[in-house]
This record gives C-alpha cells, structure tokens and sequence, in this order.
C-alpha cells in the first residue's frame, strides 16, 4: 500500500510539474492567443455635389397647371465629381426631359409626388448620361408644388 501511494504522489508531482511547465512557456492548452490585427479597409469618401434647382411645368387635363421645383444632390465617389460636374448641363437635360413625361402621369392621382417611385427612376436616368455605377443616389434636398 506504501509503494502505491508512493506512486500515486509522484504521478500527480510530475502532472503538476509538466502542467506548470505548460503554463510558464506558453505551450499547449496556455498558449496565448495569436492576436491578429484587422486590416484597415480603404476608406472611400463620398463626393455630394449639389445641383441647382429644376423647375418641371406639369399640365394634366382637366386640372390646373402646376410647377414642380425640386433641389437635388449627387451621391458619388469623391474620384468621379470633376466628371460628374463636368457632365451637369447633361444629367440636368435628361433628368428634365424625363420628368415632363413621367410628372402628368404621376401626379394625375396623387396630391404631391411620391419620392419613392421617382428616385429610382431619376438615378436610371443619370446613368444612361453617366454610365452605370457613377451616381449612387440622388438626394432630394427641396421640393414643392404651386
């Protein structure tokens, strides 16, 4: 019984020397966690260039003439706004141009203009002058109707 115990006290001696080794050289269960850095992703910087202000006449039959006015804003990437200003007169055309056409239609049952389904059609229109990818939103900073 002496021997087994004996035994026992050396084994558990060795397991705590061997546990106490890990710990001191970092090895095994103790290892200390590799920390890996994340990398900075380039920051891409948002260009907004302010456009002045459209005046779009809307004649629907049977109802009074109105004018819509509308401020908009430019949402691109910061290496495309000496392009995109140089293409303004352009993005301005098509955007009038489209306007008259889709404005009757629109407001021929509504009160006001519905912001959600001109949006997308605008920002289309930009990319047909501009190419796809260039404009990434078009902001509406002012509208109203008289």
């Amino acid at each position: 019984m002496k021997k087994l115990v004996i035994l026992v006290v050396i084994l558990i001696l060795l397991g705590g020397g061997a546990v106490g080794a890990m710990v001191v050289f970092g090895i095994g269960p103790f290892a200390k966690p590799k920390i890996v850095e994340p990398v900075a992703a380039p920051v891409v910087k948002n260009a907004y260039i302010d456009m002045e202000a459209i005046s779009i006449p809307v004649f629907i039959p049977d109802q009074k003439p109105r004018q819509v006015y509308m401020t908009l804003r430019l949402e691109s990437k910061e290496e495309f706004r000496s392009k995109i200003s140089h293409m303004m007169p352009r993005i301005r055309d098509a955007l009038i141009t489209n306007l008259q056409i889709v404005l009757p239609v629109h407001l021929k049952n509504r009160p006001t203009t519905d912001l959600a389904q001109l949006k997308p059609r605008m920002l289309s229109d930009i990319a047909k002058v501009m190419g796809p990818g260039v404009v990434s939103d078009v902001l509406v900073v002012e509208i109203f109707e008289r």
